[in-house]
């Protein structure tokens, strides 16, 4: 005989409900109910039952044995603890009304003056003016169109410390993604795409820890009854993790496969995106969430989807769009939709190259066998030059920004700092300069170097 499924065990937990308080004797009512209540709640907590159909099930029951009383009555609110036996796990059950201290907390204040003196903190960015250190970004983009493989793309960046990501620099460090959609065989694919794309052996990636979820148990919030979005124990396992690991980044795909609530309530979007702000601070990290947008966000390319506390809940917010390129095949660009600490509104044109996403127009890495284009050998003649010479230069405008620098130089041959620019952004993505940070930690500056820095100085002194 077959072992009854999970999803059978859980209906038969909810007709249970009603078939153990009425075979209980009048004066044990209430306590069988709160059994059959603990009885519903791994299923609650897997994912077989939702928290709102528990509910609705326990006060249907009640109701039928008159166990509820009046609205606002004491027995209301003891049916309503039991009920969240069912759903909430036992450390974030509310204290009963009668036990909370109504009292408030002083209100912690603080004024410019107590900031004298004290050092003025960097912004910090996971990816520079498009990811911020230590808080929640949304990439949005309609199925099927790359977010998934663009975040792991950022991944494996972050991870090996290639110091950048689609036209942007990024910081480095451990990495965490938690996938609720991609199963483990087709992320081994995707990621050995996408190693390779960058000439690394996908087995040297020792600090990119993924979690593939079941997807039927999958899920890092759920709702209350008629209240926000609580952690779920698989939020807090992932929050002990980043605890432990102390990742750069954790990237949670997908908002769909991990959100137990409405996305069109408002308190929900808040309290979920919350959530991963919070494990941001805590664990110094950020969080990238991936989402689809509504049917509505698709049509007119803001990449919106459910209440619009998902977008204004984050600090920044990312959108993948599918277009059509030059060449008349399929392209992407990656937009900037919102940026609170730094400038909204940038776009970044992709194309699809060997299973990963590359700036349009770029030639493939010479790892794989491909020539620099004479833009790219310029800036990077230009770079030895100065290097020999032992002049630093750096990526942003500014005292010493290279491309305007270089621009002047002999070696330009008559390219424009913008020509350079554009070449920058190649050899950034295509893992061929990076940036050196040094200096004391109170004095922190950064310079571009080739990523081989002793063979680029040896070529260049051969050359003389």
């Amino acid at each position: 005989m077959n072992a009854p499924t999970p999803f059978s065990a859980a209906e038969r937990a909810i007709t249970n409900v009603a078939r153990t308080v009425a075979i209980a004797p009048r004066d044990r009512r209430l306590a069988a109910l709160r059994e059959a209540a603990r009885d519903l709640k791994h299923f609650v907590a897997d994912g077989w039952i939702n928290p709102a159909v528990a509910t609705d099930r326990i006060f249907e029951v009640a109701g039928s044995h008159n166990l509820v009383g009046e609205p606002g009555s004491d027995d209301e609110a003891e049916i309503m603890k039991i009920a969240q036996l069912a759903t909430f796990r036992d450390e974030i059950l509310p204290e009963s009304a009668a036990s909370v201290d109504q009292s408030a907390a002083p209100l912690s204040l603080i004024c410019p003056a107590a900031w004298r003196g004290v050092p003025l903190e960097e912004m910090r960015w996971l990816a520079t003016n498009r990811i911020p250190a230590a808080d929640a970004t949304i990439l949005s983009a309609d199925g099927g169109s790359g977010k998934t493989t663009a975040a792991l793309q950022l991944a494996v960046a972050v991870e090996r410390d290639l110091g950048d990501w689609l036209g942007t620099t990024c910081m480095s460090g451990p990495v965490i993604f938690f996938s609720g959609e991609e199963p483990e065989q087709e992320m081994r694919r995707r990621l050995d795409r996408v190693a390779r794309r960058r000439g690394l052996d996908p087995a040297e990636i020792e600090n990119l820890h993924f979690h593939f979820a079941d997807p039927d148990g999958c899920l890092l919030g759920m709702s209350r009854p008629n209240g926000p979005i609580v952690p779920t124990p698989l939020f807090e396992a992932l929050r002990a993790a980043a605890i432990e690991i102390r990742p750069a980044l954790i990237v949670i795909d997908s908002i769909a496969a991990t959100f137990g609530g409405n996305q069109n309530d408002r308190v929900h979007a808040r309290t979920f995106v919350g959530m991963f702000r919070r494990l941001a601070r805590q664990a110094d990290c950020a969080v990238l969430l991936l989402d689809h947008p509504s049917l509505s966000g698709m049509t007119n390319g803001t990449g919106r989807g459910g209440s619009m506390d998902w977008q204004n809940a984050t600090r920044a917010r990312l959108h993948l769009e599918t277009v059509e390129g030059e060449d008349g095949k399929a392209g992407r660009v990656l937009e900037v939709k919102k940026l609170n600490y730094g400038p909204a509104g940038e776009k970044v044109r992709l194309q699809w190259e060997e299973g990963c996403f590359v700036l349009e127009g770029t030639a493939s890495a010479p790892r794989q066998g491909a020539a620099f284009s004479i833009a790219d050998q310029a800036y990077l003649a230009c770079l030895d030059r100065l290097t020999l010479q032992g002049r630093e230069v750096r990526e942003h405008p500014g005292r010493g920004y290279a491309p305007k620098v270089f621009a002047d130089m002999p070696e330009a041959n008559g390219m424009t700092a913008r020509g350079f620019k554009a070449a920058q952004e190649r050899l950034f993505s295509a893992g061929l300069i990076h940036n050196v940070t040094e200096g004391p930690a109170s004095k922190r500056t950064k310079r571009i170097a080739r990523k081989d820095q002793h063979t680029a100085i040896a070529v260049s002194e051969a050359g003389e």
